[in-house]
């Protein structure tokens, strides 16, 4: 706290001391007495008032970004199989939907959605079936990064936007499934999953889906988290610590590689989705451990606060997420009835955010 400096008296003859020449912001009176203080040029003789130092300014308080309004609109087309645990990518106005897990059969299908004409097609299917896996545009390029069948898999599947023949690109360190993937316009970042046998804190990085460097480490491990990359920092949310979902919100500092735990979610929540739209970082869905979920978050990373800005139209979990020009659209998923009988979904949903 700042002190204000204090004017010392000299003896009988009405000299004023100069003030220290390291105290700012106070201006001295013109003579002081040694008797009682009385203001220059104050014939009255009554008191000048105390000289007192300004306050330093209050360290700014972030100011919260507007709560958004949510829309959400179901569309009338459906996927030709319901579908969760899918990657789902944008390619232009068009949405290509990866792998995933149809009912208890894990997919190869690559299918392409016009959410405008309502079309949905098979354009290509992958080298290697896989569901729980992460994606990215790289390169021009789908990539898938990881998943697996019965057991986790190194490999990671690239394929064009458009459709035709997928490949293998190229592998992770360790087999990897049950992750989330989280990327900029050049680089993504695998984030959590486990080997199979083990939760992996290694925050991987890669820009062809080919090569991986390892940027940081999670605060905390997790399976089936939510991730969104915001300019040099990516933010974690939920998931799953050794078996128990957790509400932690994990900050990661792209450029140092520093983690900490910066914040909590209103409940604990995993398997759900989280993107940025407009700018707006939005959670949704998932899991309590007990109950699918629908609310749909609003995050602001000013003020690491969390409020909720709408619904699904059901509780689902284990969804995909891609955004397009006009919205974000959540694809398939799985939801559960009153006595927990979990069915896969076909929905295709968008949500737009006016300000």
């Amino acid at each position: 706290m700042h002190t204000p400096c204090r004017v010392a008296a000299a003896a009988a003859v009405g000299l004023v001391l100069a003030l220290a020449s390291g105290c700012t912001g106070v201006t001295p009176p013109e003579a002081v007495s040694s008797t009682s203080p009385v203001a220059v040029g104050n014939p009255s003789g009554t008191a000048a008032p105390p000289v007192v130092a300004p306050s330093p300014d209050p360290t700014p308080t972030p100011t919260p970004t507007p709560t958004p309004t949510l829309s959400v609109t179901p569309l009338p087309v459906k996927l030709p199989t319901p579908v969760s645990r899918l990657v789902a990518l944008g390619a232009g106005d068009q949405l290509l939907l990866l792998g995933g897990l149809a009912g208890s059969t894990t997919t190869a299908n690559v299918l392409l959605v016009s959410p405008g004409t309502g079309t949905v097609s098979v354009v290509a299917h992958l080298a290697q079936a896989t569901h729980d896996a992460g994606g990215a545009v790289l390169g021009g390029r789908a990539v898938v990064i990881g998943g697996g069948i019965t057991a986790s898999t190194t490999d990671t599947q690239a394929v064009a936007l458009s459709g035709g023949a997928a490949a293998i690109s190229g592998h992770l360190p360790q087999p990897r499934s049950d992750h989330a993937v989280a990327a900029d316009p050049t680089t993504a970042y695998v984030v959590g999953g486990y080997t199979g046998s083990t939760e992996l804190p290694d925050i991987l990085a890669t820009t062809d889906g080919a090569s991986f460097r390892v940027v940081a480490h999670l605060a905390e491990t997790v399976r089936y988290p939510a991730a969104v990359v915001a300019g040099s920092v990516l933010w974690v949310f939920g998931g799953e610590h050794q078996g128990a979902v957790t509400d932690d919100i994990q900050r990661v500092d792209l450029t140092t590689g520093s983690a900490t735990i910066a914040g909590h979610l209103p409940a604990r929540l995993s398997h759900a989705a989280a993107t940025v739209i407009d700018g707006t970082i939005v959670v949704m869905g998932g899991t309590d451990g007990r109950a699918h979920q629908a609310t749909v978050y609003r995050f602001d990373p000013a003020t690491i606060s969390v409020a909720s800005i709408g619904a699904l139209p059901a509780p689902t979990s284990d969804m995909a997420v891609a955004v397009l020009p006009d919205g974000a659209y959540v694809v398939g998923g799985e939801t559960a009835d009153a006595q927990g009988k979990v069915t896969t979904l076909a929905t295709i949903v968008r949500l737009e955010l006016s300000h």
